[in-house]
């Protein structure tokens, strides 16, 4: 088998998911260097791959009615942490645009309290549309997006999630994962309309690095010295 034909082959077994946690041995620096250019595309285009399964998911799902605008996850889940958003209920429209900005602003800060890199985590929301027909309950909205929060799972795998909001709808689907650790903090719009309730997210981040250099999930990319004020 030519070097190409041995690439080729390679290349469809890492795509395939089946070279997951093997050691892959080289010969020489130039070998290395291309071995670890190989990995890295593939795991772009596995990367890209999910990234389209998963909106494709969203965009096809009729479920309810009354769609206005869809909700796509977004940042790549390679360090193993998912932030799931549950909006709280008695946030109307107009404070959600308001606080959009600031919500999302102080978002990416606990994320980099955590030690964490944004783009490195898998960020979605619970409820994946914004509904305008008043005869769908938030319930079964909720109850609607089972199925794709379910394969977002799937998909990306995580080791951590971290919910942001009521995680009470979600007792269904923790109650089925295995070997997945779960946090809960209130959501951002939340934390800005009542400061105290800081500390205490605080704490539950602390909680979060620990499991995280209990399995080995610490980020690199992140900064060290950080603290959610």
């Amino acid at each position: 088998m030519d070097t190409e034909a041995i690439k080729k082959e390679l290349s469809l077994l890492l795509r395939s998911g089946q070279l997951n946690n093997r050691l892959l041995l080289f010969r020489g620096d130039k070998e290395a260097d291309e071995l670890a250019a190989l990995v890295s595309r593939n795991a772009q285009a596995r990367a890209e791959e999910r990234e389209s399964d998963l909106r494709r998911l969203i965009e096809i799902c009729n479920r309810c009615t009354g769609v206005e605008e869809r909700k796509f996850g977004i940042g790549s889940g390679v360090n193993r942490v998912m932030v799931t958003l549950n909006t709280p209920q008695l946030v109307n429209l107009l404070e959600k645009k308001v606080l959009k900005k600031e919500s999302v602003d102080l978002l990416k800060k606990i994320i980099q309290s955590a030690k964490l890199t944004f783009g490195e985590c898998y960020i979605t929301n619970l409820v994946k549309c914004d509904i305008s027909d008043p005869l769908v309950k938030p319930s079964q909205v909720m109850k609607n997006c089972e199925n794709i929060i379910t394969r977002e799972i799937e998909i990306i795998r995580p080791r951590i999630v971290i919910v942001f909001g009521d995680i009470i709808p979600l007792q269904k689907i923790i109650k089925e994962s295995d070997d997945i650790f779960w946090y809960n903090i209130e959501h951002p719009i939340t934390l800005i309309k009542n400061p105290e309730l800081k500390r205490p997210a605080w704490n539950t981040l602390k909680l979060v690095m620990a499991k995280m250099e209990e399995l080995n999930l610490r980020d690199a990319a992140a900064p060290r010295e950080s603290k959610l004020e």
